[in-house]
């Protein structure tokens, strides 16, 4: 059946528009249209779906259709839909690719490789702006997941909107108000951010864990500044901070107490 022309041009011209009204729609309809689209306007609808719904999409597609979207797509957008690619898909799209255009999307799957949007973490717990502070609290509550993970609040349509701080959730003033109206304003990092760049954050002062958006502002994951490390390297050649340096005090004066007590022990 071909799509009506009204649509059709409504999805050209607004894509963001036509997003917000697809986005209770099921992974299998939303395939069924995107199929009917041009390429760029397909491209186009798919990079401003909420996060879940393109990363389902980007799990479900045919690898040739996955290329298509990610080849027709403007830089934002492919960056976007690439962002929300497993990786064990690169290589079944890049084969599905016309051989003209795989140089192309190799880069593009290449290149988040070395920034945020490839390293964030899912170990986050997820939460509506309007839910409120005490829903939240009696099901955090009678979760039997004890780990420790940051609490991230977003918008209907997976937008950031901040980090929940558990005191003021728990807060008993706040019981009857929204997370949304107690959310901390954080900052979060943008996907396209590298790691070295991204380790220059003041905001690492104040939190373990930060997290990262795509160009629309929706939440990617989390990443942490002991990740970071791992990846940018600690410290470079050269350069000693004041964190390396307390660092170097600390353990030369516990290696010097061990050598005191074991000699007051008589050990060799």
């Amino acid at each position: 059946m071909s799509l009506d022309p009204l649509v059709l041009a409504f999805a050209t011209s607004r894509p963001r528009e036509l997003a917000v009204q697809l986005a209770d729609r099921e992974l299998a309809e939303l395939e069924a249209f995107i199929a009917q689209l041009p390429r760029g306007t397909a491209a186009a609808l798919a990079s401003h779906l909420p996060s879940w719904q393109l990363t389902g999409l980007m799990e479900t597609l045919p690898p040739a259709q996955v290329a298509a979207l990610l080849a027709d797509a403007s830089a934002d957008e492919a960056v976007a839909l690439a962002a929300h690619l497993h990786e064990s898909r690169y290589e079944t799209v890049l084969q599905a690719a016309p051989e003209e255009e795989r140089g192309t999307l190799y880069q593009l799957l290449q290149f988040p490789s070395h920034t945020l949007a490839a390293l964030v973490s899912s170990d986050f717990i997820r939460v509506a702006d309007d839910t409120l502070c005490q829903e939240f609290c009696e099901e955090l509550s009678g979760s039997t997941d004890t780990r420790a993970q940051p609490v991230l609040v977003v918008g209907p349509q997976g937008h950031y909107r901040g980090l929940l701080n558990l005191r003021a959730a728990f807060a008993r003033k706040n019981r009857g108000r929204t997370v949304g109206q107690v959310v901390d304003n954080v900052e979060p990092l943008s996907g396209l951010t590298d790691a070295a760049t991204a380790l220059g954050s003041r905001q690492w002062a104040d939190h373990a864990d930060l997290p990262v958006v795509d160009h629309q502002q929706r939440v990617l994951g989390v990443i942490s500044r002991a990740a970071l490390e791992r990846v940018a390297g600690e410290t470079r050649p050269g350069e000693f901070g004041i964190e390396k340096v307390l660092t170097e005090l600390a353990s030369g004066y516990l290696n010097t107490c061990g050598r005191v007590m074991e000699s007051l022990l008589g050990r060799p």
